[in-house]
Formats: structure tokens, C-alpha cells, sequence
């Protein structure tokens, strides 16, 4: 449905030019749910904003259903965004309407009779979990039920398209849940294709199919969720997947200087990291009694990703040392990575 060739963006800065997207190539698939992940900085928003033309790329191609929507005139653009929703991390609701006033703002001059937009706000407010309050102000809402307001009235003009703008960064973890459950049941429902941008990692996890990785400006990773972060390549997107996983853990610990890793000689410790969808999930028991060699977990998360497991182990390993040598052969055999983090 979305197709980027190529496309940068420069802004002029005070010390000189500022490139905040470089060479992107991007290809989104309608019905998808499409991450964009980045720390602060990297061109995220910036690349967003490109797909619909709120900042014009300096050059490359934007096709929207084959269609390079650069070259259109700007009312042809203003059709073209109609199919493009968009809400934001701060809601930018009017805080002087109603909520059926900001559900029904899009609607303003479309040439529909009162009847027929208030059953349409109905109709939205139904669909986001938001019946009933149509007569509220934004500031008697929650940041949650705020967001649903949004959603609705980015589906006013009942959108191909939804693109999100850190939209679930200004909410607490289980607001976040309910937000990013309502966007999955609206991908499912609707077949809405949805871009989403996010420096959280369990976002991209729980709800995206895939993910591009961004960092300065460019777009240096992306696949499939499962593969890109089950064997990620770059060191950023390395970085994400530490933060949220058992390495960083154990990273606090070794900075601590834990008595749990003072370790005894013929000890080691090791990280499994699961590489591939049909990993064994019987892993310690087996490898204790194949080759005779104490494992003692002591950190670990396993999540499912696409209803595959997606994770790892640290594990602190006894025995003689080319059991240790067996027991890592055999892993990278069957494609468990494994690194030694430590060695008495």
C-alpha cells in the first residue's frame, strides 16, 4: 500500500544543513501493523510525517497505491490524506468541544445531515469503547480514554491508513495494553494498515508484524518482529533488545559486582539466545543429563512473538570443561545462540 523509494529530508539548521531522513527504502503491506523503532533523534517522526506529506521529502518518491503522491497538486494531496489518519502522543484533541464535537470535527463539510453524522460518532465511539460519553470534555477523561477519542476521530473519514505518532508513549503500562489491544481488534476488524512509531521496544512486540530499525536518520534494519530481534544485526537494535531482556539484568549485576557471580573454578556463565522459531523449550534438563553439567539459572524471560518463543537464558554452567565445549557445540547446532559472559 506504501511504498518509500529513496526518500531524504533536510532541514535548514543554524549549522548548516540537517539531514533527518537518509535514503529510506520502505515497503508497508496493506492490512499490516508497521513499526518504526528509534531512540530520540533518530528521524522517526520525521519519516512518519513524509508518508503523508506534512513534511515533503527533499527528495525520493512516496506511492500510495502505486501512486508517487509527490508529484500531485495540493488538493489532489488533501484527497489523498482523507485516506490517512494520524494521532499523536498528546492526543491534540479541542479541549473547548465535546467529544462528539472533536469525533464529528472531520466530518464538517462533507454534506452529511446531523442524523446521519451523530450516528457516525456513534458509531465510532462504539467501536473505540467509548459510548456514552459523548457529552464530555476532554479534560474529564482520562489519558486512555483521551487516546480512544483520538482513535475515533482519526477514523472519521474512514481511513485506509492509520499512522501513529508515539501514541501510547504519554500512558501508563496498562493503559498502554488497552490502547494497543484496541489497535490490534481495529487492524483485525477494519483491515486498517497501521505505521506506528515508537522507542518502545514491547510495543513493536506485542502488536507489530514488522519493524524497521532507525538510527540517524536512516532506517538500518528491518524484516519480520521475530527475526530482526531474534537475530538482530546492528548494534541499536542490539541495544533495544538488551534493554528490555535478561542481558541487561545481568549487566546491572556484573556493574554491581553481585556476589551471585563470584564464581568457583570449573564454573562459567552463559547466555542462550533463541534464534529460531522451533527451538527446543527443554533445553537445561536435556543438557544436564546428556552431558553431565550443572545449570543454574539465573536470569531469563521467554516471550511469544508470532506464537513462536523469543528470549533467552543466562545460566551459570559446572563441570569439566570440554562438557561446557559439548554443551555449546551442541547449542550452536541447533542454532541457540550462545555467548560466554564469564569465566572464573
Amino acid at each position: 500500500m506504501i511504498r518509500l523509494e529513496d526518500v531524504c529530508k533536510v532541514f535548514a539548521g543554524a549549522q548548516g544543513p540537517v539531514e533527518a531522513v537518509k535514503h529510506v527504502h520502505l515497503t508497508i503491506e496493506s492490512g499490516e501493523i508497521f513499526g518504526i523503532i528509534g531512540f530520540s533523534g533518530a528521524g522517526k517522526s520525521t519519516l512518519l510525517r513524509c508518508i503523508n506529506l506534512l513534511e515533503r521529502p527533499t527528495s525520493g518518491r512516496v506511492l500510495f497505491d502505486d501512486t508517487d503522491i509527490t508529484q500531485l497538486s495540493e488538493a489532489e494531496v488533501r484527497a489523498v490524506r482523507r485516506r490517512i489518519g494520524m494521532i499523536f502522543q498528546q492526543f491534540n484533541l479541542f479541549n473547548s468541544r465535546t467529544v462528539f464535537g472533536n469525533v464529528a470535527f472531520p466530518l464538517a463539510g462533507r454534506g452529511l445531515s446531523k442524523n446521519e453524522v451523530a450516528a457516525r460518532v456513534a458509531e465510532l465511539l462504539e467501536l473505540v469503547g467509548l459510548s456514552g460519553r459523548e457529552g464530555d470534555y476532554p479534560s474529564q477523561l482520562s489519558g486512555g480514554q483521551k487516546q480512544r477519542v483520538a482513535i475515533a476521530r482519526a477514523l472519521a473519514s474512514d481511513p485506509d491508513v492509520l499512522l501513529c505518532d508515539e501514541a501510547t508513549s504519554a500512558l501508563d503500562p496498562q493503559t498502554t495494553q488497552s490502547i494497543l489491544q484496541l489497535l490490534r481488534e481495529l487492524n483485525r476488524k477494519l483491515g486498517l494498515t497501521i505505521v506506528l512509531i515508537t522507542h518502545e521496544m514491547q510495543v513493536i512486540k506485542e502488536i507489530c508484524h514488522h519493524v524497521a530499525v532507525m538510527e540517524n536518520g536512516a532506517v538500518v534494519e528491518q524484516g519480520d518482529v521475530f527475526s530482526v530481534f531474534a537475530n538482530p544485526q546492528q548494534a541499536v537494535t542490539r541495544n533495544f533488545m538488551e534493554m528490555t531482556s535478561h542481558v541487561a539484568g545481568f549487566r546491572r549485576l556484573l556493574k554491581d559486582k553481585s556476589p551471585l557471580l563470584e564464581l568457583k573454578p570449573g564454573q562459567c556463565i552463559l547466555s542462550f539466545r533463541y534464534l529460531e522459531r522451533n527451538v527446543c523449550s527443554a533445553l537445561v534438563s536435556y543438557l544436564s543429563r546428556t552431558y553431565d553439567v550443572d545449570l543454574n539459572i539465573i536470569f531469563g524471560n521467554v516471550e511469544m512473538i508470532d506464537g513462536h518463543p523469543l528470549g533467552g537464558l543466562i545460566v551459570i554452567a559446572e563441570g569439566r570443561e570440554k562438557s561446557i565445549r559439548d554443551c555449546i557445540d551442541y547449542l550452536e547446532n541447533i542454532h541457540v545462540g550462545v555467548e560466554v559472559l564469564l569465566n572464573a
